[in-house]
Formats: C-alpha cells, sequence, structure tokens
C-alpha cells in the first residue's frame, strides 16, 4: 500500500491485483432493439391492411404522417375525437334497440289479429283462379294495421286453393313475425230485374 498527501490529506493507494481466472465474469451487452414510436387514429375509410371506417387502430408515427393525414384517410385519436365516438356508439345502439323493440312490438299485433282473410274467385273443387300474390297479402296487412311492408321480406307457400295458410314476414334482422292467410270463396251476387210496369 502506497501514501501520499495531498494539501493535508493523505490518500491510501491499494495497489492493483489481478482478479484471478476463476473470479473472472463475462459480460455480454446486446444493443437495443429500436423501438417503432406508434399513434392511435381513427379511420375515416376503410384502408387495406389497417382497419375498416371508423375503427380505432395504433398504426405507425411515419405512416401516419407520410400516407393516412395526407390522403385524408384518418384522425388523431384525441380525446374529444374518441368522446364523440362514444357517444354516437351509444345513440347507434340505443336506436337499433328502439327499432327492435318496434319490430317485435308489430309481430306481436300480427300474432294477435291472428289471420287475414283474402276472398278469391273459385272453379270445381274450391281451385283459385291462378294463386294468391304476395302484394295481395300485404294488401291485407296494410287495411288492418295500415303498415306497409317490404314485399320481398315475405315468406309465402304456393297458394292455388280456398283454405288457411301459414305465413311469415321479416319485420327486423332479428324478428320473423308469423301469421296466418285464409283464403275463401268470393260469393257470387246474383242482381234480380223486375219491370217496373207489367203488361196489362
Amino acid at each position: 500500500m502506497q501514501t501520499s498527501m495531498m494539501r493535508g490529506t493523505t490518500l491510501r493507494v491499494q495497489p492493483f491485483q489481478r482478479a484471478s481466472a476463476k473470479s473472472r465474469t463475462v459480460v455480454l451487452v446486446e444493443a437495443n432493439k429500436k423501438v417503432q414510436k406508434k399513434t392511435k387514429v381513427i379511420l375515416t375509410e376503410d384502408v387495406s391492411g389497417v382497419g375498416a371506417k371508423g375503427e380505432i387502430k395504433q398504426v405507425p408515427v411515419g405512416y401516419w404522417r407520410n400516407f393516412l393525414l395526407p390522403n385524408g384517410r384518418a384522425n388523431i385519436a384525441t380525446a374529444n375525437v374518441l368522446e364523440v365516438i362514444r357517444l354516437q356508439k351509444e345513440a347507434e345502439i340505443r336506436k337499433a334497440l328502439e327499432e327492435k323493440a318496434q319490430a317485435q312490438s308489430f309481430a306481436n299485433a300480427l300474432a294477435t289479429i291472428g289471420k287475414f282473410v283474402i276472398k278469391k274467385k273459385t272453379g270445381e273443387r274450391d281451385q283459385i283462379y291462378g294463386s294468391v300474390q304476395v302484394s295481395e297479402i300485404s294488401d291485407a296487412i296494410y287495411q288492418q294495421t295500415g303498415r306497409n311492408l317490404a314485399e320481398n321480406e315475405f315468406t309465402v307457400p304456393e297458394i292455388k286453393a280456398v283454405g288457411s295458410y301459414e305465413c311469415t314476414v321479416r319485420l327486423h334482422p332479428e324478428v320473423l313475425a308469423a301469421f296466418r292467410v285464409v283464403v275463401e270463396k268470393e260469393k257470387n251476387i246474383t242482381i234480380k230485374t223486375t219491370d217496373a210496369k207489367k203488361k196489362k
């Protein structure tokens, strides 16, 4: 050990000692991988490989600056924008629930009415001339409920004779209403005429 004096201070210097081969430790240092910076955006239109319009996505900052922003295909997802989107989604959910409830209510009304009667001219063995068309069924429902229904939403069997038939109409993607169509004979009315004056 060596001792030296520096302005009234005594320093003791310990001689350097080499570590033994057994006590050596190997330390490997790896370079950290570059972390790609990302930002949260809201897509204003469908972007291939990224997402659909209205979706919130994490994208690289460079991609946002160089492609999405210049082309107007996304906006930064700020707190205010996210709040607006949340309120819009809540409104859409409420509207969807209301539409379903209205459809279910009308389906219950059709079930309560139960049947819709259509009168047709008939020939032998109660066969009707032609067949009952969906438009006739739609009209019959309108006459009793005041509501127009899209003809392409009906499921109707072939109706070519007098009788009762089970039909359905889709009022909502999740609501299918069932009802009966009853086809009856159209009565022929004969009008008798008499001479006002009898021959004398």
